[in-house]
């Protein structure tokens, strides 16, 4: 569940859907998507990537905020969903609940889940490193956790594709899946994160370690010189 509480997620998706932002901004639902499809990604992705694709694709779609504090508190809103999902993947996959709308269609009393504005934004967001997701597409068994996203997801659809979405039982199915496809794609991706944040690490601590001169004392603690020491290339310690 996110951080948020329902009153704050109920102010979020009032801005969402008030004159302030224009019409390709995502609401509340698909904005869950898309901010979890970036928490669950091979890479991390900065908030200037991700940010601006909330609120449309062109600059003239960014918010028309009232004031510097209703900026401050909407970013904050948006930052606090997005540690929310991140919280609770990392504590409990399984237990992401999805923000879905409801359906309702006359002479039936069923409420059906209404995941495809989630899907979009999910769709939307792994769009952002598309080719960083590539390994999970060529995968078979990442094909078959994918589909349920695909196909609420997708504007793009084959004839085939079509009649799996087409009736509200078959699009109820397919969000009762999806769930269990954040959690097991959370998985999937979670060693290459890990490994790539170690890389980065090594990489910085490597720029901001003090460069040592071949004259100066060797940093092994041994009281050589450095270049009569590790800097030699052929010592072993």
């Amino acid at each position: 569940m996110p951080l948020l509480t329902d009153d704050a997620l109920n102010e979020l998706d009032q801005f969402l859907t008030s004159d302030l932002v224009s019409d390709e901004t995502l609401m509340v639902d698909a904005l869950d998507g898309y901010l979890t499809a970036i928490a669950i990604g091979p890479i991390t992705l900065m908030p200037s990537q991700w940010i601006p694709g909330i609120w449309g694709p062109e600059p003239d779609d960014a918010p028309a905020f009232e004031s510097k504090e209703n900026a401050q508190r909407i970013m904050g809103l948006i930052i606090q969903l997005f540690n929310g999902i991140i919280e609770t993947l990392e504590k409990d996959p399984d237990s992401l609940a999805p923000v879905f709308g409801e359906n309702r269609f006359r002479g039936d009393p069923h409420v059906y889940p209404d995941a495809e504005p989630w899907a979009l934004g999910f769709m939307q967001g792994l769009g952002l490193c598309r080719s960083a997701w590539q390994p999970l597409f060529d995968d078979p068994d990442g094909q078959v956790w994918l589909r349920p996203l695909q196909l609420l997801g997708s504007l793009d659809l084959s004839d085939e594709e079509e009649s799996l979405v087409l009736f509200p039982d078959q699009r109820e199915e397919l969000s009762k899946q999806i769930p269990g496809s954040i959690a097991v794609i959370y998985r999937y991706w979670l060693p290459f994160r890990q490994a790539v944040f170690e890389r980065e690490l090594a990489t910085t601590v490597q720029r901001t370690a003090p460069k040592v001169g071949r004259n100066d004392p060797c940093p092994c603690g041994s009281g050589k010189k450095f270049k009569k020491c590790c800097g030699a290339g052929s010592v072993l310690h």
